[in-house]
């Protein structure tokens, strides 16, 4: 007899590559672009762990200016933010971000709301790793993200009741040792991972029209 899994109570989302469009598909246009080796940049990224300028932006010890791939990572996913929408509307489960980001300088446009449907305004809670100092897939900034849902939605929210969606293994591999559980979301394969949450939720959340090829 198999094991009742009780479903979540908090959804927990990445932002780039989850819930907006990759910021790796601007990476690998540069490259293309400058006849980079491809997935040199990211080579390189991670190489210089944990201090590289990289590191130190979604830490937010050094200001961004740099808009060429925050322009890309700043599109909704076309299929991953009608399913916000349901998520929200429905109001059944408590849905918090945990997010790598940078600080942009005071008077970017890019510390503007971009309308209606900004993603921000469907997070009750949303951790960033540039504001509190931490990042992705360091251990505290899990610890501290689940202190902020139990902050917002009480004290017996246990790591169990998570659901925690990231397009980066590593950073889902700490989710996991901290007690999330966790989808991953494959580049070009929200509709993958959509799914997944219409199976933790039971809720209808996938167009039929969708068939998951949204661009990297």
């Amino acid at each position: 007899m198999s094991q009742y899994t009780p479903p979540p109570k908090v959804l927990l989302f990445d932002i780039g590559g989850v819930c907006v469009l990759s910021p790796f598909q601007a990476i690998i246009d540069y490259e293309q672009k400058h006849s980079v080796p491809q997935g040199y940049i990211n080579y390189s990224i991670r190489a210089l762990t944990p201090n590289g300028a990289w590191h130190q932006l979604e830490r937010g010890e050094i200001p961004n200016d740099a808009a060429f791939m925050r322009a890309t990572a700043r599109t909704n996913d076309p299929v991953m933010y009608p399913a916000l929408q349901k998520l929200k509307a429905d109001g059944r489960f408590h849905l918090a971000a945990l997010s790598n980001t940078t600080v942009f300088p005071d008077g970017h446009p890019y510390n503007e709301r971009t309308g209606d449907d900004d993603i921000r305004d469907i997070f009750d809670v949303f951790v960033s790793s540039a504001h509190v100092g931490m990042r992705k897939p360091e251990r505290p900034i899990y610890e501290y993200a689940l202190a902020e849902i139990r902050k917002r939605w009480g004290d017996n929210i246990q790591p169990a009741d998570i659901v925690f969606s990231d397009d980066i293994g590593e950073n889902l591999k700490t989710a996991k040792q901290v007690g999330f559980r966790t989808i991953r979301v494959y580049l070009g394969r929200t509709a993958d991972a959509v799914r997944e949450l219409e199976t933790y939720t039971g809720l209808k959340l996938l167009d039929q029209r969708d068939d998951g090829k949204a661009r990297l």
